[in-house]
Formats: structure tokens, C-alpha cells, sequence
């Protein structure tokens, strides 16, 4: 009798062992499963992060080129600050949006002139940009200011060309001190980006 009641037991004790040990195999296998997802979670975050950033590098080089190219191509304080604001923004802000070639997709850009902070001495505008890999978004905004080189110069060139009498001199030596001041400025100077921030 003492041996049925023991096979029994042994027979209890297998299946209590086997159902332990089936516990803990699911649920190794549920933590290694659902670390993966966030793995996965954690490298798509990083992935589109660094493709917003990447978006905004673009931004700002393109940024650089139409400084660089109102610099050259305005003289005083007003022109510079019309041509990134009021008459040709619009053209402005396309050509510092476009970065279609450079086989970035799934991306937005939204760029806006902030009038309520613009001066004629710094132009802001805010930068939205947002990636997407399947359901993840990722958005980061950031501001942009830009010093107006001719803010303030141009008084003083007024008032050397009423000092000096003869206006032909006076033309060439403008355009001297103007190309001078061109080669002098770095556009990387009067561009500042601040206030990122990541949604």
C-alpha cells in the first residue's frame, strides 16, 4: 500500500515540477518578447530624432546660402530685412525648405516668420519638423534668428556721403567699404537656432 501512495505523490510532484517550470518558461519568453518591442520602441525614437536633426543640418545650410545671398545682394537695413520678410519670404522660406534631394522621405516641414519677436535688427522664424517610420511620429520645433548685417551701417554711410563732396568718390567708396564689409561678414555668424525642443 505504501507504494501506490508514493507513486502517486511522485506522479503529483511531476506535474507540480513540469507546471513551475512551464510558468517560468512563459514568462522568460513574455519579458524577452516585450523587450524587444521596447528595443524596437527605443530605436525608432532614436532613428527619427536623428532624422529631425539631420532635416534641421539641411535647413540650416540651405539657411547659410540665402544669407549669404541677400547679403550680397542688399545694402542697407531695410532691404535685408524685406527681403526675408515682407516681399519675397514666401520665395525665402521654399528655398530654405527644400531638401527633396537629398532621398529624405516621410518628412514635414513647416516653417513660419515669428513677427512678434522680428526686429529690423533680428528676423526669427520658428521651424517645425516631423519624421514617420509606420505609426511613429516624431516632432521637433526649433527658432531661428537672424542679425540683419546692414542694421545700423547704413546711417553711417549716409552721413560719410553728406560729409565728402563729391558724390561720384563717394559712390565708389561705398561700394568699396560694402564689398569689403560682404568679405568680412560670415553668414554663420549672423544665424542662431535655439529653444529645440523634441514632441
Amino acid at each position: 500500500m505504501l507504494q501506490r501512495k508514493s507513486k502517486g505523490s511522485i506522479l503529483i510532484m511531476s506535474v507540480i515540477t513540469f507546471t513551475i517550470i512551464s510558468l517560468i518558461c512563459i514568462t522568460c519568453s513574455s519579458l524577452i518578447l516585450s523587450n524587444n518591442r521596447i528595443s524596437e520602441l527605443e530605436y525608432k525614437t532614436e532613428k527619427l530624432k536623428e532624422e529631425n536633426l539631420g532635416v534641421i543640418e539641411l535647413i540650416y545650410s540651405n539657411m547659410l546660402k540665402e544669407v549669404k545671398y541677400a547679403m550680397e545682394n542688399t545694402e542697407r537695413e531695410d532691404e535685408f530685412y524685406n527681403y526675408l520678410t515682407k516681399n519675397n519670404s514666401a520665395i525665402f522660406i521654399n528655398k530654405v525648405k527644400k531638401i527633396e534631394n537629398t532621398g529624405l522621405t516621410n518628412r514635414t516641414i513647416d516653417m513660419a516668420f515669428d513677427n512678434s519677436l522680428s526686429t529690423k535688427e533680428y528676423i526669427h522664424y520658428k521651424i517645425s519638423t516631423k519624421s514617420k517610420i509606420n505609426n511613429h511620429d516624431k516632432y521637433a520645433l526649433i527658432s531661428v534668428k537672424i542679425k540683419n548685417p546692414w542694421f545700423g551701417k547704413t546711417e553711417k554711410n549716409l552721413e560719410e556721403s553728406n560729409m565728402n563732396e563729391e558724390e561720384d568718390l563717394n559712390m565708389e567708396v561705398n561700394v568699396e567699404n560694402t564689398e569689403d564689409e560682404i568679405a568680412e561678414i560670415n553668414e554663420g555668424d549672423l544665424i542662431m537656432l535655439y529653444n529645440y525642443e523634441e514632441k
